[in-house]
């Protein structure tokens, strides 16, 4: 299978370093689908992370289908322009980190990426604290929807940057089409595709947990995608270090992020 980005890291890494790394961004994807849940059927028609379907609603409003049938096209467009901030943040994050004069990151997940993940997780703690606060989320509808389409956005352009091939952790296309046309091929890897099938299973279960918590313990929701994502950020701090090298830290990462 030819991926359109190369997995930089697998050629310095152990199996044991690479299969953490592919469970943590199976732990994000789930956390996303459960923001996905949680706005969707909050907010009415619009999604936190996957922006080209945001971009369709945004056309269906347009048109003139508003709610219930269609999307409120402010909300949409609150998500598109809060998502698009959260990646462009992402970018001075990335290069304020992506160096050391001692070390080196770790290739497997570089401390730039925990970092960043870490900012993204206090807006996550801010959507949480303003849901369980108020009197009717969906009041807060737009407040709400910045927040958490700012703090995904800003965890897509991170996890970009590992350059992964096929795997985002808030958009599944490329990685359904590769897994699929891998599939049929019969070009994927065993390592590759149990990565490309956690990642989408992760993503749909994670929506089917968002679900049941709006519907069985509304008031903390989000309380479950928040600790997923804060015990992503504990295990690649403590277990993925970086490592004693005279090179510098992997500036390609940043640059693919950057561009």
């Amino acid at each position: 299978m030819n991926d359109r980005v190369v997995d930089r890291a697998a050629a310095h890494a152990t199996p044991a370093e690479l299969a953490l790394r592919d469970w943590l961004l199976v732990g994000l994807s789930v956390a996303t689908g459960i923001y996905e849940a949680i706005v969707f059927l909050t907010f009415g028609k619009v999604f936190t992370a996957a922006q080209t379907g945001n971009l369709v609603l945004l056309g269906i409003g347009v048109a003139g289908t508003h709610e219930p049938a269609g999307p409120n096209p402010v909300t949409v467009v609150i998500s598109l322009g809060a998502f698009a901030v959260g990646v462009a943040l992402a970018i001075p994050i990335l290069r304020a980190f992506s160096r050391d004069r001692q070390t080196a990151d770790n290739l497997v997940w570089p401390r730039r990426v925990t970092i960043a993940l870490a900012i993204a997780l206090i807006l996550q703690v801010a959507f949480m604290v303003v849901w369980i606060t108020a009197a009717s989320p969906a009041s807060l509808a737009y407040a709400l929807m910045g927040l958490s389409a700012l703090a995904l956005g800003l965890q897509a352009n991170a996890i970009r940057s590992l350059n992964v091939p096929s795997i985002s952790t808030t958009a599944f296309t490329a990685a359904y089409i590769d897994l699929f046309s891998g599939l049929v091929t019969w070009s994927l890897t065993a390592y590759s595709a149990r990565r490309l099938v956690a990642s989408v299973v992760g993503m749909a279960a994670g929506a089917c947990l968002g679900d049941v918590m709006l519907s069985h313990a509304h008031p903390y929701a989000p309380v479950v995608p928040l600790v997923v994502t804060a015990i992503v950020i504990v295990i690649a701090w403590v277990t993925l270090k970086p490592r004693v090298t005279s090179e510098p830290a992997g500036a390609l990462s940043v640059q693919q992020a950057v561009k």
